[in-house]
């Protein structure tokens, strides 16, 4: 479905019914990367995916982009939906939008759940910085494959490709339904974002780490724990895409989280 919200046409999908939760993307993906958990939450609760601005089929105009401009595109499509409040779950760079979310509008977001996400505590090491600045350019030429393939098997504990080579090309595919040029003009916005004040959270948090995840390493996790008070900690034996490498394990936590905030 599709509604015009902050100024462009964001592409979403509602499923369950009850409390909202919130589904973020990663950096390269879109609401389709949710299969394993649409499912499964909207049982307990209305689920909300959308595609982030610039991925999948939501629209990613000329101008400058930044984190806060992303956090607002939730906030007015909430508004758009005639939802006040919200649990939010983000992934990867949802997790960085989930958390301005979060320190821009405490009033809307009951608890942030920050999955496999860096918050930029630490600087990307120097490996992490080119590759990055490799994909990039690959981005800029158009050449979606050869990214899709190299991040999907980056995103995965290793092996995995070759143990469940189903799993391996469903999320590849996934990658591929975005436009690569737009993918590059947000990952440059993804660099240049300053660090949070992670001082200002006001709600619950969770975060999931990854035991393998070559993204997001657990030390770089549990800097993150430490860094909001009062937070929670959980490591699952994956890497860096743990909603879709292990799904029960990450569906229970999380519903476990929100449920004890009951």
């Amino acid at each position: 479905m599709k509604v015009r919200a902050n100024g462009i046409t964001q592409n979403y999908e509602l499923a369950g019914d009850g409390d909202c939760l919130v589904l973020i993307h990663g950096a390269g993906d879109n609401l389709h990367m949710w299969y394993n958990q649409v499912p499964a939450l909207s049982q307990r609760y209305r689920v909300l995916t959308y595609d982030v601005r610039g991925f999948g089929e939501t629209e990613l105009p000329e101008g400058a982009v930044d984190m806060g401009l992303l956090a607002e595109d939730l906030y007015q499509l909430l508004r758009a939906l005639e939802i006040d409040s919200a649990f939010v779950l983000g992934y990867s760079m949802g997790g960085r939008i989930g958390l301005q979310f979060a320190i821009d509008r405490p009033e809307v977001v009951r608890a942030l759940v920050l999955a496999n996400s860096g918050v930029g505590i630490a600087p990307p090491s120097p490996e992490a910085q080119e590759r990055r600045r490799r994909l990039i350019g690959l981005l800029e030429q158009g050449d979606l494959e050869t990214v899709s393939e190299q991040m999907t098997a980056t995103s995965f504990s290793p092996g995995l490709k070759e143990r469940d080579p189903e799993k391996f090309e469903a999320y590849k595919s996934i990658k591929l339904r975005n436009d690569p040029r737009a993918f590059a003009r947000l990952w440059g916005a993804l660099v240049a974002a300053s660090p949070p004040d992670l001082g200002r959270l006001a709600c619950p948090v969770l975060v999931i780490a990854g035991s393998q995840d070559a993204f997001t390493p657990l030390e770089a996790a549990r800097a993150t724990a430490a860094a909001i008070p009062g937070s929670r900690l959980e490591v699952l034996p994956t890497g860096h895409a743990a909603a879709i490498e292990a799904p029960q394990e990450f569906n229970r936590v999380v519903t476990d989280f929100l449920a004890g905030l009951r």
